[in-house]
């Protein structure tokens, strides 16, 4: 299990801090919203918080996560008994597609380290982030400035480069995805320019390849390792092997390969102690360890409390996104899916559709997606096979680059629109369980939910009726 150095964040919105599973938050066998619990979890701990003396407030082990999803972020600080007694959430201001870039990224993380009540900021033991997947940049290893524009979770890279990473890397390696880190890279080699100094090339030895989590958590620390601290979860994706505990020998031997993160540790290892000036500016314990992070959908599979082999968690954010934590490990290139390494002999396999809550939000507004909802009457299905999409390219269930939306005809009845879409997300979600079934993860028992999207009682119902469990 993760390592006791970071405790589980019950956030709010389903997000979490790398740690162990709370078994508090086990569902009854069916599609379970979660996120209202946590919120009344949140409240419960914010009022005993304000009950304890001033003395009290000022003693114990708190634990700060940090979450940077796919549209803002959020802070949470537990205590020891993992009772959530503060929480804040920021939106991001700009960025490509929503999703932020560095700079935005930075003002919400010391943003929300400003926020901290200064008697838990003084108490805490440990910083733990967790950031999308892939999301990464090149930085100069000497100074930490920024030598590459950030490339999201949802680039796709030209065929051309996904082409050259083929060349190189093995058949169904998830490297060759249009999505992969390892094509982000290559994009920034061969496809940007202006990276390199008259005369150089992908040997440039000043240049360091961060994900974002990896570059928040560096800026919290007094000396960032100039080799380059990431995680395993979030190297995944850059080609790193979680059965090897390395990079594979056909990505060492390259020239690129001193880009790469040197040191790839367990999520929750501690990387050192915050700095001093961030200590002092935003009055946090100089005691205070910060954490190797993990991916936001790793996160929000933790806190939502799932343990056993069969037990998996739908993310209804932005994206969609399924886990099943299973006993075989399990890869198809073809189909989006990847395996995340957990704990003993476990794996966590899934996948990340490009539909989602940004699609609907596209549509409708907040308001109007609940008032439209309560008027869908789910005896009487649409027929309308929609595939929702933002635009075209889709990762999983099918990895398609040019998969085109598909979301006509329209109704004339904006409900029965709205009805259309959520069926089409819904049956994303069946299929992309019953393609992780059919490629050999452990049986599905249980489907847990998180983010937005789970707070939709119709939706879940509609789900529900899909997966039969």
């Amino acid at each position: 299990r993760a390592s006791h150095w970071v405790r589980p964040a019950k956030a709010m919105g389903g997000r979490a801090v790398c740690g162990r599973p709370r078994s508090s938050f086990r569902g009854r066998g069916r599609v379970r919203p979660g996120p209202e619990r946590r919120e009344k979890g949140s409240a419960r701990g914010l009022r005993r918080w304000r009950r304890m003396g001033a003395q009290a407030r000022g003693s114990g082990d708190y634990y700060l996560g940090l979450d940077f999803g796919t549209s803002g972020a959020r802070a949470v600080v537990i205590d020891a008994g993992e009772e959530i007694l503060h929480s804040e959430k920021v939106d991001y201001d700009g960025g490509e597609g929503g999703g932020g870039n560095n700079a935005t990224w930075k003002a919400a993380l010391f943003g929300l380290l400003r926020g901290i009540p200064s008697p838990l900021g003084a108490n805490l033991r440990s910083i733990c982030i967790d950031g999308t997947s892939s999301t990464s940049f090149l930085v100069d290893r000497n100074d930490w400035t920024l030598r590459s524009r950030p490339l999201l979770y949802n680039y796709s890279a030209d065929a051309s480069i996904v082409s050259r990473v083929g060349e190189i890397a093995p058949a169904g390696n998830i490297t060759r995805s249009s999505t992969s880190t390892l094509c982000k890279l290559f994009t920034w080699l061969y496809e940007d320019g202006g990276l390199f100094p008259p005369g150089g090339d992908e040997g440039a030895e000043d240049l360091l390849l961060l994900h974002q989590a990896d570059w928040l958590s560096s800026l919290l620390l007094e000396r960032p390792d100039k080799a380059g601290v990431s995680d395993y979860n979030n190297a995944l994706k850059l080609g790193y092997d979680p059965d090897l505990r390395d990079y594979p020998g056909w990505m060492k031997s390259r020239a690129f390969s001193h880009m790469l993160p040197k040191v790839v540790v367990a999520p929750s290892t501690p990387i050192g102690r915050v700095s001093a000036a961030v200590s002092r500016e935003y009055g946090i314990s100089d005691r205070c360890q910060v954490a190797a992070g993990t991916t936001d959908s790793i996160a929000a599979f933790l806190a939502a409390g799932a343990s056993a082999p069969g037990e998996a968690v739908t993310s209804l954010g932005s994206t969609l996104a399924v886990k099943v934590l299973s006993r075989r490990r399990v890869d198809s290139l073809e189909h989006g899916i990847y395996s995340h390494k957990l704990w003993g002999d476990l794996w966590l396999a899934g996948g990340a559709s490009n539909t989602g809550g940004a699609v609907l939000r596209k549509h409708f507004t907040d308001q109007e997606l609940a008032d439209l909802s309560a008027q869908i009457d789910l005896r009487d299905a649409t027929g309308l096979k929609y595939y929702p999409l933002l635009k075209p390219g889709e990762r999983f269930p099918v990895a398609d680059a040019n998969l085109a939306p598909r979301l006509e005809p329209r109704p004339a009845e904006d409900r029965r629109f709205l009805q259309g879409m959520l069926e089409g997300m819904a049956e994303i979600e069946r299929l992309g369980y019953s393609l992780l079934q059919e490629k050999g993860c452990s049986t599905l028992t249980r489907v847990m939910t998180c983010g937005g999207g789970s707070k939709n009682a119709v939706w879940t119902q509609m789900r529900e009726g899909l997966l039969k469990v």
